[in-house]
Order: structure tokens, then sequence, then C-alpha cells
């Protein structure tokens, strides 16, 4: 008997490609307005994005499938980018989560939970100086 293999994760900071998720617009506060549910990226989309001033990954959160080792914040067997907002997430222990339609992929959950979690709809996967405005 095998082990059953363990499901994919999901990146919840993913770039603009064909097939990965809208999840987010970055609001003028650097937050995440959630898109609910979130869409499929088809190439027309993809293009007109691109064709903005600033990258798309600056004004929108896109999550995709974790590719993990070739992933340049993969470290060792975990995901580098995780580690570093749940440890930068302020301390406290609301109960409260916000919606994800990832969670019960997501990697950063799976690895830090809560304290992932909490602080994920503040994260920007690319933050330029025009950002926020």
């Amino acid at each position: 008997m095998t082990a059953a293999e363990p499901p994919a994760r999901t990146c919840p900071s993913s770039s603009c490609e064909p097939g990965n998720l809208l999840l987010g617009i970055v609001r003028p506060d650097g937050t995440l307005a959630g898109v609910r549910p979130p869409l499929e990226l088809d190439a027309t989309f993809v293009a007109r994005a691109h064709a903005g001033e600033r990258p798309p990954e600056a004004r929108m959160r896109f999550a995709g499938p974790c590719v993990t080792s070739r992933c340049r914040h993969w470290s060792g067997e975990r995901c580098g980018v995780a580690d570093l907002v749940a440890d930068a997430a302020p301390d406290g222990h609301r109960a409260d989560l916000p919606p994800c339609p990832i969670r019960a992929t997501c990697r950063w959950w799976s690895q830090r939970g809560a304290a992932a979690c909490r602080i994920c709809p503040a994260v920007v996967h690319t933050w330029s100086s025009t950002t926020n405005g």
C-alpha cells in the first residue's frame, strides 16, 4: 500500500499568467480587496494587464500552482515568503480569519496556518513606488 500524495499546493502570491486566478485588487492603502469568487485568467486578460504602466502584480494579487524548488523563494522544504509574512504578522490571537477561496490548498496556510493567513491581505507581490497611487 502506498501513501496518498499530498494535495497540490497553491501559491497565494503568484504571477499574472493564463490559468492562474485573480484573487484581488490592491487598494490605495496597499491592502487587498478580494475578488469573490476568484477569476481564472485568460490570455486576453493577461495581455491587457501587462499593457499597464505598472506590473499587474503591483496592482492585483494572483494565485497559481506552487512550484516548490523552481521558485526563487523556496528554501529547502519550505516557502520562504510564507515564513517571512507569518513572522511579520502582528501578535494577537484573533479568532477570525479573512475569507479565502484557496485556503484548502494554500501553501502559506499549510505551512504557517493562521499567522500567514491573517497577514495575507496586506501582501503585495510586486511593490513599486506607484503601487498605492
